[in-house]
């Protein structure tokens, strides 16, 4: 009889490791929020509420992309995430409905606030001019 070489046991070794760590991973995983589904008067006052917020966040994204419109309309949709996510918590509804609430709010379901103008186009991606 001759012995296992470590190379016959090292992809049963490497297997096992990544079982391990997916069975840790899903283990110590946060739950999927109990969040309740928004209503439409809620939808409709999310909406409201990031519209406002818009010129600002747009603002605050092209400054660090001066001369970038896509980074800057990347940027600006981080900060509205952040912010729907804040809003989803702060009100107990889930995320995917703050969200919804955004996207029907800017094609046309809701209208928006006064003297705030929407922007539902994204700029071409260009290579990033070199300063």
């Amino acid at each position: 009889m001759s012995s296992l070489s470590y190379t016959h046991w090292s992809p049963w070794l490497l297997f096992g490791a990544v079982i391990a760590v997916a069975i840790v991973r899903a283990s110590t995983a946060t739950p999927i929020s109990d969040a309740r589904p928004a209503t439409e008067a809620e939808r409709a006052s999310v909406f409201l509420s990031l519209a406002r917020e818009e010129r600002t966040m747009r603002r605050d994204a092209a400054k660090d992309f001066p001369a970038d419109l896509w980074s800057q309309d990347d940027a600006f949709h981080n900060f509205e995430l952040q912010r729907a996510r804040a809003l989803a918590n702060r009100d107990g509804i889930r995320l995917p409905d703050v969200l919804l609430a955004s996207d029907q709010g800017l094609h046309g379901q809701w209208p928006a606030p006064a003297n705030v103008s929407l922007n539902p186009f994204v700029p071409p991606c260009r290579p990033r001019p070199i300063h």
